[in-house]
């Protein structure tokens, strides 16, 4: 071109085109057949690489099958160079191409975002698995608590020992949040309750789950599920279980005994129940405000073995069938019964022998009692005695004397018809709620510890318990009725309410 001279459009081009791609387009036919033949041979040279890529993977694969499906055992350590080679062939490709420029994320450490030490599971296309113990490669993964281990590696958090992955096992939080395997016995050992009557712990089961029997009130009272109700006895007073080589205080009397806690109170003759009931019969007239009819203050009250109590009880034929707590603990003897003869127990607890002895020699542990002609202060209705269990301590005891007291209290009123008895669910509802009632109010404040099991508190406390707990249709429910009545009327108008109308106040 010639200085000073225009540039017309068409060198415009030209000189563009020369200037990008070394040479100039115009007037050589060949040269665009020519960039096309060379992006052509790219083409083919990058498709015979991703066929040779294929081919090296499908054989490396094929390889990798092989092992596998080996019968020999897999030694991590021998295939680490193999992982790792797979590894770094993996990050090769995963590399920005030409076309690609995004940017690849490496693992910086061997911690999570949370810093506990633990490694990420899987690499950058989630191939190949690292163990979240040791962070090696691991060829077969043993998938676990959300992460992943060798077999080798999936170990007792208790004695290092490995886990059988096909038995079940136990799960503990460390102190960095993490869950840990646990073989189950030694989860047991460690964390496990021990049994109160073996002293051992409780072990878990086949499938994995610890049994075992437990008191309903006492935390600690556990016991093994193998041990059962003939091999262990409880105590006659609170339940707990008799432990081996530390029995518990026979009462000679059907089996029964009594633990230390309760026999420190027990009452074993009629001559120490004589205050209690005196207690009860002050508690009618001054706290809960009823009269006391006056032979209430002269009926015997005698504390009798298992045999004799259940005896009388059959006799009576109250019907007020249900509840072991009751109808073999205590008894409130009508006229049906005079002229009976019966044995009752005369004895004392030797804590330096820790056995029951004879109050004194003459009477050889017992005495004989004859129930008395009836009384005319109601002449339709009498009560010749009451019975309660011997051996049991003195707060229960108290409690079993309050409930037949209001049997008395029931019998010997004016209004009283004893030709049309009162439900057997009104009558004992009535009867739970004074002892309730005289547990909370009508007892000295006992004593807050002990170190011979539970103190008395803490056994006044299980009394109560039961009495609110039982699930019985005549004690359990009808104490719990009888509970509402009396928040809403007072005990008063209830007692006189079921007196006259044999029936629950519509309230």
């Amino acid at each position: 071109m010639k200085r000073g001279s225009k540039p017309n459009k068409e060198q415009e081009w030209s000189d563009q085109e020369e200037a990008f791609l070394g040479f100039s387009l115009k007037g050589d036919e060949d040269i665009a057949h020519k960039l096309q033949q060379e992006y052509l041979n790219d083409d083919q040279h990058t498709l015979r690489q991703l066929q040779e890529q294929q081919k090296q993977d499908r054989e490396l694969a094929l390889s990798l099958q092989k092992d596998l499906s080996s019968p020999s055992s897999f030694d991590y350590n021998e295939d680490e160079a193999l992982a790792r080679y797979l590894e770094q062939e993996e990050l090769k490709r995963a590399k920005p191409s030409r076309n690609n420029s995004y940017p690849i994320e490496y693992p910086a450490n061997n911690r999570n975002e949370n810093g506990n030490g633990v490694s990420s599971p899987v690499t950058l296309s989630g191939i190949i698995p690292r163990c979240c113990i040791c962070n090696n490669i691991v060829l077969m993964p043993l998938s676990a608590l959300g992460r992943i281990y060798h077999a080798k590696c999936f170990k007792c958090m208790g004695c290092h020992d490995v886990i059988d992955p096909n038995e079940p096992f136990a799960v503990v939080s460390g102190d960095d949040g993490q869950k840990y395997p646990m073989h189950t016995r030694c989860h047991s050992e460690v964390y496990g309750y021990q049994c109160s009557v073996c002293s051992r712990k409780i072990q878990s089961g086949s499938d994995g789950l610890i049994k075992f029997i437990k008191h309903p009130f006492f935390e600690n009272e556990i016991m093994c599920s193998h041990h059962t109700r003939k091999d262990v006895r409880q105590c006659s007073g609170c339940g707990r279980f008799e432990p081996f080589g530390q029995g518990f205080t026979d009462l000679h009397d059907f089996k029964r005994c009594l633990c230390d806690a309760c026999i420190r109170t027990c009452i074993l003759d009629s001559a120490d129940a004589k205050p209690l009931w005196d207690a009860v019969l002050k508690f009618f007239e001054h706290n809960l405000g009823l009269s006391i009819w006056p032979d209430m203050k002269t009926i015997p009250v005698l504390i009798v073995g298992h045999d004799v109590l259940n005896e009388q009880q059959r006799c009576e034929h109250t019907g007020h069938e249900g509840s072991e707590q009751i109808m073999t603990r205590g008894l409130c003897l009508s006229e049906h019964q005079r002229g009976f003869k019966f044995m009752v127990p005369s004895l004392r607890f030797d804590r330096k022998r820790t056995s029951l002895l004879p109050t004194d020699a003459e009477t050889s542990g017992h005495t004989y009692f004859q129930i008395p002609d009836a009384t005319q202060s109601n002449p339709n209705a009498t009560v010749t005695a009451i019975l309660c269990l011997s051996g049991l301590p003195s707060d229960l005891t108290a409690s079993i004397l309050a409930h037949e007291a209001t049997h008395a209290w029931i019998k010997l009123n004016p209004n009283f018809d004893p030709t049309h008895p009162i439900p057997p669910q009104v009558e004992e509802g009535c009867c739970q709620l004074i002892a309730m009632l005289f547990l909370t109010d009508g007892l000295q404040e006992s004593s807050s510890n002990s170190a011979d099991g539970p103190s008395d508190k803490k056994l006044r406390q299980y009394f109560k318990y039961s009495i609110e707990s039982d699930k019985n249709e005549i004690y359990g429910e009808g104490y719990r009725k009888a509970a509402k009545a009396y928040a809403q009327i007072g005990i008063e108008a209830l007692l006189s309410h079921v007196v006259n109308y044999r029936d629950w106040p519509q309230i």
